[in-house]
């Protein structure tokens, strides 16, 4: 990655009217360098505003950054430029799918999923949801009907244990795995989409779709630098900041799974809570998938 970033930034100094700038700030916005990457996109946006594709690297990076009304205005702004913009649309029915906009999701994600095997995929999965929300299990199967055997995301059985898919109740997936408030952990997929969990700060407030935009592709570096140190498959991360212990895991599908706790929790119980919400986090996705 600093590799690309490094010879990007060179093609983009000898030429600063090239277009190198889109796969530049993209590359910047995967190594976790938004700021950097919003400034990149921004300069090349002034010299080249009437470029969809352009308008769709800035809305990713202002998604990252959780700025899903400015990332849905880029994304707006790639559709007029080109009404057939795949990614554009793609992108608005997962910020209308976060909001609980079920309707409008559909209603985008219909029109990406032709070109996308994820939209298709995430269109089936907003499908259930509105079939779930309007009417239980039997509508749900309704709705996934039309949908092919691989896209398909049937609704679970009537469980208690575990919430359907039903995004409101899926933030209460992993509830049962805590013993205390200062205990928190998100299933996110390869994108930073939170699938379920929820992440309260210090605060008080739920910062769940930030933290998953600031995630995303975390499980790929890490796939990648474990593969470059000839260390096998990476199984998790634990990293010990100031003020909370945060754990990780790959989690199937591509997904991820945060554990975060309060500092004074011991590394181990920490590990423990990870295997816990992991185990979960595999039997939900086999539900619902």
């Amino acid at each position: 990655m600093a590799d690309e970033i490094r010879r990007l930034s060179d093609d983009l100094a000898r030429d600063p009217s090239s277009l190198v700038f889109m796969p530049l700030a993209d590359a910047l916005r995967r190594a976790g360098q938004v700021d950097v990457a919003l400034r990149v996109a921004l300069r090349g946006l002034d010299r080249h505003p009437y470029i969809a594709d352009a308008h769709d690297v800035l809305a990713r990076i202002h998604a990252d950054r959780g700025d899903l009304d400015r990332a849905a205005d880029e994304w707006e702004m790639a559709l007029r430029l080109d009404p057939a913009h795949t990614p554009a649309s793609l992108g608005l029915g997962f910020i209308d799918f976060r909001r609980g906009h079920l309707e409008s999701a559909e209603r985008r994600l219909s029109v990406a999923s032709d070109a996308d095997t994820g939209a298709a995929a995430a269109l089936a999965h907003v499908r259930t949801a509105l079939a779930v929300r309007d009417g239980g299990a039997a509508q749900a199967a309704v709705a996934t009907a039309a949908v092919s055997p691989a896209e398909r995301l049937t609704a679970p059985p009537p469980v208690l244990e575990y919430p359907s898919p039903d995004v409101s109740r899926a933030r209460h997936l992993f509830s049962p795995v805590f013993d205390g408030t200062d205990q928190t952990a998100l299933l996110v997929d390869a994108d930073g989409f939170v699938l379920a969990g929820s992440y309260v700060d210090a605060a008080g407030s739920d910062v769940s779709e930030m933290v998953g935009a600031e995630l995303a592709g975390v499980s790929g570096e890490a796939e990648r630098a474990m593969r470059h140190l000839g260390l096998g498959a990476w199984t998790s991360l634990l990293v010990e900041a100031d003020n909370a212990v945060v754990a990780m895991s790959p989690a199937p599908l591509g997904s991820l799974v945060v554990v975060a706790t309060s500092r004074q929790t011991p590394v181990g119980l920490v590990r423990l809570l990870l295997d816990r919400v992991l185990t979960r986090a595999r039997d939900w996705l086999a539900r619902v998938s």
